[in-house]
Parts: C-alpha cells; sequence; structure tokens
C-alpha cells in the first residue's frame, strides 16, 4: 500500500511540474519580447520563445475572427427589432437618471483593473513530506521508545488570496497519510514497560490554514516569505500492530474507523521561496501541537524536531 501511495505521489508530482513548466514559459518569454539581453537569450534558448508565442498568437488571433464574425449579425439583429415609444422613452428616462454615474461599459482599463483583482485569487494544489516525531499516541508515551520509522504524506488542494504583494493568506483541503514505527529501547527494558513495539498507519483529512508574509526581490518574480500555520486533522482509519510483554510475548493488531472524538490541532511555523505566486517550495517546524481523544488530551509530536516541507502550484 505505501509503495503504491508513493507511485501516485510521483506521477502528480511530476505532472504539476510539467504545468508549472509550461506556465512558466509563457510568462518569461511574454516579459523578454523585444529584449536581447543575455538573461532573456537564456529563456529563449529553454523555452522556445518564438514558437510559443507564435502558437499563442495563432489561437488568439482565432478566437478574434470568430467575434468579429458574431459581431456583425448580432448589431443587425438590434438595428432590425422594433423599436417601441414608451420603451424608448423609459430608456431615454433611465439614462437621464444614470448621468455622472460611473460606466458599467468594459473599457481597456476597467478590463485591465478587474484582471488584477482576479488575479490576486489563486487555485492549486499541495503536495507534502513530513517528518513528525511522535511524543504521545493515545496514552502511550513514546519519548522512550526507539523509532525504525515515522513519516507522513500530503496531498490536496489549496486556496490562496493575496492582499498585495506582501500578504497572503490560504485555506484548503488534504488528505495526510502517517505512519510509525517504535521498538522497545533499553530504558523501557530497564523499566518493564508493558509494550515492547508499537506500528501504526493513519488516514486524516485536513484543513490548513495559513498566513504569509513575502519578502519581494526586487522586480524579479521571485519573492521569500515567512508564514504562519494553523492545521486542522481529523484521523479518519487506523491500522495498529502491538507487540506486548505481560509475563509473556504475544502480538495484537486491529484496524477501524478512528473515534469521533479524535482531532489534532498543529502550530507551524515556515520559510520558504514563492515563484510568480505560482509555484513555492518551503520547510514548516512544528511550534505547537495538541491532540484530542476520548480519554482526554495530549502532545501529540515533539515540538522542533518534527518538520513539514511543502511543495505548492496554483494557476
Amino acid at each position: 500500500m505505501r509503495n503504491n501511495i508513493q507511485a501516485i505521489l510521483a506521477l502528480v508530482l511530476l505532472l504539476t511540474v510539467s504545468l508549472f513548466a509550461q506556465n512558466m514559459c509563457i510568462e518569461l518569454c511574454t516579459t523578454c519580447q523585444n529584449n536581447t539581453d543575455q538573461t532573456c537569450q537564456k529563456v529563449e534558448n529553454s523555452c522556445h520563445c518564438t514558437a510559443l508565442l507564435d502558437s499563442i498568437n495563432a489561437v488568439q488571433a482565432n478566437k478574434d475572427e470568430a467575434i468579429a464574425e458574431e459581431k456583425p449579425v448580432e448589431e443587425k439583429s438590434i438595428e432590425e427589432a422594433p423599436v417601441n415609444k414608451s420603451q424608448d422613452t423609459r430608456i431615454v428616462s433611465a439614462q437621464n437618471n444614470n448621468f455622472g454615474s460611473t460606466s458599467n461599459e468594459v473599457t481597456p482599463n476597467n478590463l485591465e483593473i478587474r484582471s488584477k483583482k482576479k488575479s490576486s485569487n489563486y487555485l492549486g494544489f499541495t503536495l507534502a513530506y513530513e517528518s513528525p516525531k511522535s511524543y504521545d499516541y493515545y496514552g502511550s508515551n513514546l519519548i522512550d521508545y526507539g523509532s525504525d520509522s515515522e513519516f507522513g504524506l500530503n496531498a490536496g488542494f489549496v486556496f490562496r488570496h493575496y492582499l498585495n504583494r506582501f500578504i497572503s493568506f490560504n485555506s484548503g483541503i488534504n488528505v495526510v497519510y502517517h505512519t510509525g514505527d517504535y521498538g522497545i529501547s533499553q530504558r523501557a527494558k530497564e523499566y518493564n514497560f508493558s509494550i515492547a513495539s508499537l506500528g501504526f498507519n493513519t488516514i486524516m483529512a485536513e484543513i490548513p490554514l495559513g498566513f504569509r508574509f513575502g519578502i519581494p526581490l526586487g522586480s524579479s518574480p521571485i519573492s521569500l516569505f515567512i508564514s504562519a500555520n494553523f492545521h486542522i486533522r481529523k484521523p479518519i482509519y487506523q491500522w495498529l500492530e502491538l507487540d506486548v510483554l505481560d509475563y509473556w510475548w504475544y502480538d495484537d493488531s486491529y484496524d477501524d474507523v478512528a473515534a469521533s472524538s479524535d482531532w489534532e490541532f498543529i502550530n507551524l511555523l515556515g520559510f520558504g521561496i514563492e515563484l510568480t505566486r505560482h509555484f513555492s517550495l518551503e520547510v514548516q517546524w512544528f511550534a505547537g501541537n495538541f491532540r484530542a481523544y476520548k480519554d482526554g488530551v495530549e502532545q501529540a509530536y515533539e515540538n522542533g524536531n518534527s518538520w513539514h516541507l511543502k511543495m505548492e502550484a496554483a494557476f
């Protein structure tokens, strides 16, 4: 199961990089039109800008031609439509009442303003790898156990809104796969702990909420940023394997739907790099967390030792 999940994530990552590369080339080629400096020459060699822009212009020309063919038909229909005098009077009255008000006519300036407003919202998806270090696991303290392996894989959708070139907010929904394998340590043997080893797999739904403060690098499309994030996780399904030492050895395992009372809440602080608002890479550290379950509240992960690496692509 773990290999299948990793293969699917690798395929999604490949498609993401391909889409991002094409979008990046379009933006860079547009910026470098009629510019022959060294940087733009590298863009030309990498993206084949001449052919790319020619194909885009050809598509746009076909759209313009189709619109131009439809417009005379519409104008002719308007001219041939009968004019009702009472209706004409109402139209003139409405025009007089609206005299001096802001026009709703779509002009190039209005279109540019609307385009800028629309471009402040981006929808995309995220992929993440995390290396958490469990502190407690539903009442079992794991500090004195040696972790053979523990990691998480995240995939989901993100919605990002930019207030300006410095500040943005994001939300979304993710699916999280978390697995861990803890073996008994020497200290656990000395204190005669009853659980010799613990292995678990958990599938969770996650709602990430985040804030970014960007640090633009001059006029370049690259921006550094710092972030503060709050993730809400709801375990959905769990698999658990136990090796128990209680006068004799025996194994125990089960899998079941997670209880409705199981929740995780995680604060993360991050630092990353963003390219043209479409692609970003970020490292985040756990800065506070807790798990709520039917028997109480506990610290789920070690702060500082647990980290999260996230890639985001938005369009």
